[in-house]
């Protein structure tokens, strides 16, 4: 066990290591719960040098995101090869990864220093020639860009990579940022590998359609950017240099994605790829794309074309388009203003991409824009909504609202119902929304709804229902007489599951229309003119037996009831506790 002072040893190390990383857990009375971390050559900090009480290790250790111990296997069985005859080292499994331990023995704390600079010495001089040793044998290649003259407003192509790498391809601010995953990338490898392998590297290889917007001399990538960064970084493996990869990725999380492709890139050629000279032929001459170009014409034009049959890349979703449909409000001037606002729609849609589980497949923001306001803003309407997996709804709801140039929009006031404004409005818009939604879930109400409607199938439909229309009360009363309200929508609600056999979603959401709530929200103002008439109407609804009901809608009435026991001390007008459900 090393029993030294570990604050002297902290401050050795940083003298001795300037440049490096040095993270430090030394402030615990037990001295076995004490270690230093310490980087190397990689950019990762699940890979580092550990000095603790009981080693001094090199550790490659497990990540849960991109990164870590799985991304270097290969660099590990290379070291572990190096260093199997030399008496110095013991590698060992740890809980989380693999480790390599120095064994010789320390007797005091200058002798440990020397020992640690010549343990890390060694190990960052064979991590440093093991990818030096990567670096392909053949002389880099650099694609020369060549000026590519436009001249039809929409033209679809069959082009090959080479093409499509001698253009000045540019990624814009709207575009999600790099994500491809290990699945992602392998895939695609294996596609490659399966290719040449089944049909030679002499036939064409089709790998789906790609979307080019042509302005200002540069190609901007709307549709295929996954796909052409991850053939980038292959062919940067293997010697040949794009102009892509010179592109700004500003996202430390597309940066770590980059990071730790190009290490599992890396491993596949090493592991397959024998030929390189035959490889890059067959990548740059036989891999093709149909390509849609579009000049100097409207971005909505590509989302008319847009698909993505026959291809790896990730689809484009309403929440994308949105992005890149109100990014071009913003004047070209406005540059960080547009920046900023494209960061922080992809924080946005990150942040909801984390929060996804077995138990809720929607992120916060999709709940308040789909779920919550575009219901609601067809409701304040009496429109019916009937929704299909394709049909962009949530794009078309959000897009710009038409306005007369010569009488710019002013009084917003961020309502749900208002008109959408291009630009930077929508986008506020949003934030604005999205911040409700998330108080609004931490109220006792909402929680009260969400854990007594918690069943799946239309029991779920109406708890869905119920959450909209009483946001839109929040939104316009905040917490005053919330409790009311709640308890006056579910009776409303439930009337309309005793009327039906079977609900459906469709149906459900047909009846909060016709009913008229959200218009009568919106023409109150103030939560008594709202309550009264919800609960004037509430008290010409019947009484329903138990024999008349069916064991779905008793379940139902039991929840709500249920609902209503837990919330009654909430209740503030006492003749609303009375309402028969």
């Amino acid at each position: 066990m090393i029993d030294f002072n570990f604050y002297w040893i902290a401050d050795a190390i940083k003298k001795i290591y300037p440049n490096k990383e040095i993270n430090e857990h030394i402030y615990y009375i037990r001295q076995y719960n004490r270690w230093i971390h310490i980087s190397t050559p990689i950019d990762d900090n699940c890979i580092h040098y550990e000095l603790s009480s009981q080693h001094l290790s090199l550790h490659f250790e497990y990540s849960s995101s991109v990164g870590g111990y799985q991304a270097y296997v290969a660099l590990v069985d290379h070291l572990t090869h190096l260093t199997e005859k030399d008496a110095r080292f013991h590698w060992r499994e740890l809980s989380n990864g693999y480790g390599c331990d120095s064994v010789q023995p320390i007797n005091n704390p200058d002798e440990l220093i020397t020992i640690l600079q010549d343990f890390i010495t060694f190990f960052d001089h064979a991590i440093e020639q093991y990818f030096l040793q990567q670096t392909p044998s053949i002389q880099n290649i650099e694609i020369e860009q060549e000026q590519c003259i436009v001249k039809e407003d929409v033209s679809i192509q069959t082009r090959t990579l080479l093409d499509i790498y001698k253009m000045n391809l540019h990624i814009p601010v709207y575009q999600r940022i790099y994500c491809w995953t290990e699945d992602n990338v392998r895939c695609l490898l294996d596609d490659l590998e399966l290719h040449i392998e089944t049909k030679s590297s002499n036939v064409p290889y089709r790998l789906g359609t790609i979307i080019l917007h042509y302005h200002d001399n540069c190609y901007d990538i709307i549709d295929g950017q996954q796909r052409l960064v991850t053939l980038a970084l292959l062919l940067q493996n293997i010697g040949v240099v794009t102009g892509l990869l010179k592109e700004q990725f500003t996202s430390s999380e597309a940066k770590q994605y980059i990071a730790y492709n190009k290490s599992l890139i890396a491993n596949y050629v090493q592991k397959y790829i024998a030929h390189k000279d035959k490889f890059i032929q067959f990548l740059l001459h036989r891999v093709e794309f149909d390509v849609l170009m579009l000049h100097n014409s409207s971005l909505d034009l590509a989302y008319t074309f847009f698909s993505n049959e026959n291809s790896r890349g990730v689809s484009l979703t309403d929440y994308d388009l949105l992005k890149a449909h109100h990014l071009r409000f913003i004047p070209a001037t406005y540059e960080q203003q547009s920046q900023k606002a494209a960061e922080n729609w992809n924080a946005m849609i990150e942040r909801g991409r984390r929060q996804i589980n077995d138990y809720d497949t929607l992120p916060d923001y999709a709940h308040t824009l789909d779920t919550f306001i575009f219901q609601l803003r067809h409701w304040m309407r009496k429109q019916n909504i009937e929704i299909y997996p394709s049909d962009r709804h949530i794009k078309r709801e959000y897009e710009a609202a038409p306005i007369m140039p010569e009488l710019p929009p002013f009084g917003e006031t961020f309502y749900f119902n208002e008109p959408i404004q291009g630009g930077t409005h929508f986008f506020t818009f949003v934030e604005h929304h999205l911040s409700l939604y998330r108080q609004f879930i931490q109220t006792k109400e909402y929680k009260a709804l969400n854990n007594g409607l918690n069943e799946w199938g239309s029991c779920r439909w109406y708890k869905e229902t119920i959450s909209a229309i009483l946001f839109a009360y929040y939104e316009k009363f905040g917490q005053y007489c919330l409790t009311d309200a709640m308890v006056l929508i579910m009776r409303v609600m439930l009337e309309h599951r005793y009327s039906i056999s079977r609900a459906n979603r469709n149906a459900v959401a047909e009846y909060a229309a016709e009913m008229g709530l959200v218009l009568m929200l919106d023409q109150a103002t103030s939560p008594t003119f709202f309550i009264a008439e919800v609960y004037n109407l509430c008290r010409e609804f019947p009484r329903r037996m138990l024999q008349e009901l069916r064991p779905v809608q008793i379940r139902m009435r039991q929840s709500v009831n249920y609902i209503n026991e837990q919330m009654e001390q909430y209740i503030y007008v006492n003749s609303i506790k009375n309402i028969l459900s």
